[in-house]
This record gives structure tokens, sequence and C-alpha cells, in this order.
């Protein structure tokens, strides 16, 4: 295995593979551990749909997204 730096950007294929990283753990987490948004996910796509407990605000995170647009976020 090659050692990469910290700052070494690498190519990882499909990218969910990748890994959810800190960063989707760091926005998506405290709503749902911290604030009780119910969630849907789908282990083998890395697919996360949240909606706020009151039903107005709705996050989407989808790694696989043809377009790749991996967040949707909307207020409903």
């Amino acid at each position: 295995m090659t050692a990469y730096a910290p700052d070494d950007q690498v190519t990882v294929s499909p990218r969910y593979m990748a890994g959810a990283g800190d960063r989707l753990t760091d926005v998506i987490g405290p709503l749902i551990h911290l604030f009780g948004w119910p969630t849907q996910h789908d282990a083998a796509t890395g697919h996360v749909k949240i909606d706020s407990p009151d039903g107005s605000v709705f996050c989407d995170f989808d790694p696989l997204h043809p377009l790749g647009t991996w967040w949707t976020i909307a207020h409903h």
C-alpha cells in the first residue's frame, strides 16, 4: 500500500466507497441524534433522507445522484 500525505487528493470510485467523511456526520448527526429528526438510510447505496419533526425541512444526501448533486435541502 502506498502512503499518502494527509493533504493528498485521491480518487475513489464509486464515490460512496470513500465513506461519508466527517462533514456528513457533522451535518446530519446532530439533527438525528440531538433533535430527533426521523431518518431513512439505504446502507447499500449510502442514500440518507431526513425530515424535521414538524415536516418543514427536508434533507436528502444521495452519493449516487446521476448529476453529481449529493445534497438537496428544501423547505416545504
